[in-house]
């Protein structure tokens, strides 16, 4: 399957192409991208021809920061589903780590990685196959940035950037959107946020939203990855939980396939479903928890275990800590 990209990410390098007095329309239909696809939040641009348009807009703009200039227009829309999962996360590591785990839903033509040093986050963001223009990579990494001044406030500065490119003549540019020190001709493209402000709770925190948005972009990407069994049953399980009707059968009828058959595929993908079942609940468990709100009766019900006393003890083989306790780490 070849690379692609989410059209709602195409929006803001429309809107940058106005900005600058460009025809919009015409340099999009010049590379062959058709625009009625910016109407459809779900359709997809091939990699292959957004790079072609990045060019030429580079060209036309006669900006080699333009892609500064892009990430300005940034929306949270502009990310779907993962954009108000991004705004509604508790923290922005809660964020991050969502950006990561579920970035093919925006572009699987890049890898997002994020690591822990000794008084900061890294992310790093990586082509996959082919590399990319570096206004692409410039306007990704603004972007990032964006979100996570949106979230926590405009004041947010990172410790530094990192870029494989070449230094641009306009040096200044990049100064004035990261307000930090940038390394060019770098080994790698790597974005560097200080401890303190990515474990900071957020204000726009909305544990609830974010895992409606959660299941948006699971159902998303398993029908964009339908050859990927793992991703339909991690839908099914977050539709199902909370009616208990989880059992390996029965999800597999709802896949349409035989237990047999289900367990194979999982075994084929690196998994199984005892432990997709495991993660799903874990990874809940812990944003449930969190929800001063919700009781351990509620949580119980919503995991889909039988008695509060099986979650509690599921809970503390988890985490190590009984969830009362969880709740005020």
């Amino acid at each position: 399957m070849r690379p692609s990209t989410i059209t709602t990410c195409s929006i803001p390098i429309w809107k940058a192409l106005e900005s600058y007095g460009c025809d919009s329309q015409t340099l999009f239909e010049q590379v062959g991208l058709d625009t009625e696809k910016l109407h459809d939040p779900n359709a997809r641009y091939p990699f292959a021809s957004l790079q072609r348009l990045w060019k030429l807009a580079t060209v036309t703009t006669r900006d080699p920061c333009f892609g500064l200039t892009v990430a300005r227009f940034l929306h949270p829309t502009t990310l779907h589903a993962l954009g108000y999962a991004w705004m509604a996360s508790e923290s922005l590591y809660d964020a991050l780590e969502r950006l990561t785990r579920y970035s093919k839903m925006i572009t699987d033509a890049a890898e997002f990685r994020l690591g822990e040093a000794s008084n900061s986050y890294r992310l790093v963001v990586c082509w996959r196959h082919q590399r990319g223009t570096d206004q692409a990579m410039d306007a990704a990494m603004g972007a990032i940035l964006g979100m996570c001044r949106m979230s926590y406030g405009a004041e947010l500065n990172p410790l530094r950037l990192t870029l494989q490119r070449e230094p641009p003549p306009s040096l200044h540019r990049f100064e004035e959107v990261f307000r930090a020190p940038v390394q060019f001709s770098a080994a790698e493209n790597a974005l560097y946020l200080g401890k303190r402000e990515v474990d900071t709770p957020l204000p726009t925190a909305n544990a609830e939203l974010a895992r409606a948005n959660e299941r948006v972009i699971t159902k998303y990407l398993a029908q964009f990855e339908r050859g990927s069994v793992k991703l339909q049953v991690e839908a099914k399980l977050l539709e199902r939980l909370p009616s208990g009707h989880t059992s390996q059968e029965s999800i597999a009828k709802a896949l349409h396939l035989s237990s047999r058959s289900l367990q194979r595929k999982l075994k084929e993908e690196g998994t199984t479903y005892k432990q997709l079942l495991e993660d799903t609940r874990r990874e809940l468990a812990a944003q449930y928890v969190k929800e001063s709100e919700l009781s351990v009766g509620e949580i119980t019900f919503l995991l889909g275990f039988s008695e509060p006393a099986n979650f509690s003890r599921a809970f503390k083989r988890w985490t190590g800590v009984s969830p009362s306790a969880y709740r005020f780490l």
